[in-house]
């Protein structure tokens, strides 16, 4: 079994109003963090709210439960997020005790069920370790902990948090890169929260060169940031202006989205896999062995 605790007791001082009510595609944010957690694999999500006669602290509850966590409301507001956890890790070793404990803040909105379901899976090969999300060399949420470990959150000193816990175990951290911001990426400030629906509006996408043009991109793989509504024509051009050493090659490519040759007005998607095939036999616009390459493509993204 494995458990999560949410320390969701802050008040927001920074955000202006309660940033976990905030909504994001018509979903709370304590919301979509729960709902990934327990969509991802999680059994038991707790989630530490507000005191009762705090502002907001029952809404903040019924979120959470509404969602499917189990909330300790407690008497007082918690000082600090360890207190919160805290107060989750007791709830669990009185109900629960269970084989390893997801830790994340409420604040985290781009959390999803895939990411989640990626970190058990790591957590399932390194059951003794913590495993830790990071992207671009920055660690991030959730974090996973075995049991043994998390009940020593206890024993720290006063006045230190869960990075503390983490410093004494160096020799027991698994590590796994990712290639998504948001397990780095929280929202304290308006500003965040103004960065992120930014950026929600744009694409991301993965494309992946095959023959010459992997020889003038100068790379096999790239991940490109596309605006909403971009259709393959936009592409070619983002991607002329990227690699200059593409050049005219671009004019000739063929353009593959998830795997099925796209016509310049194809609508790209959130997430879509993207290849660029030149001609492979010589000439300009001889695509005898583009069926190759997209099998080559198909398994590129399964790795």
């Amino acid at each position: 079994m494995i458990a999560a605790v949410v320390p969701a007791a802050g008040s927001s001082v920074r955000m202006g109003r309660p940033k976990l009510l905030v909504e994001l595609n018509g979903q709370s944010l304590i919301g979509r963090v729960v709902s990934a957690l327990r969509l991802g694999g999680v059994g038991h999500v707790v989630v530490v709210a507000p005191p009762a006669d705090a502002a907001h602290g029952p809404e903040i509850a019924a979120q959470a439960r509404s969602a499917g966590a189990l909330v300790i409301v407690p008497g007082t507001r918690p000082a600090e997020m360890r207190d919160s956890i805290e107060l989750g890790l007791e709830w669990l070793a009185k109900h629960d005790s269970p084989r390893s404990v997801v830790l994340t803040p409420g604040d985290y909105p781009g959390i999803t069920p895939a990411i989640v379901a990626q970190l058990l899976e790591y957590a399932a090969r390194f059951p003794d370790r913590v495993v830790l999300p990071s992207y671009n060399g920055r660690r991030g949420h959730p974090i996973v902990l075995p049991w043994r470990i998390a009940v020593e959150v206890h024993s720290l000193p006063a006045g230190t948090g869960i990075n503390a816990l983490v410093a004494r175990h160096p020799d027991d951290l698994a590590e796994l890169a990712l290639s998504d911001h948001a397990v780095v990426t929280d929202l304290d400030t308006p500003e965040d929260l103004k960065r992120w629906k930014e950026r929600q509006e744009r694409l991301r996408v993965q494309v992946r060169f095959f023959a010459l043009a992997k020889d003038r991109a100068g790379r096999s793989e790239i991940e490109l940031e596309l605006a909403g509504g971009s259709k393959v024509a936009d592409v070619r051009a983002v991607l002329a202006e990227r690699f200059p050493a593409l050049g005219p090659l671009l004019a000739t490519v063929l353009i593959a989205v998830n795997e099925e040759y796209a016509g310049e007005d194809a609508l790209i998607s959130p997430g879509s896999r993207l290849a660029v095939i030149p001609p492979v036999s010589g000439g300009a616009g001889d695509f005898s062995r583009v069926g190759l390459c997209l099998a080559r493509q198909k398994g590129a993204f399964r790795r």
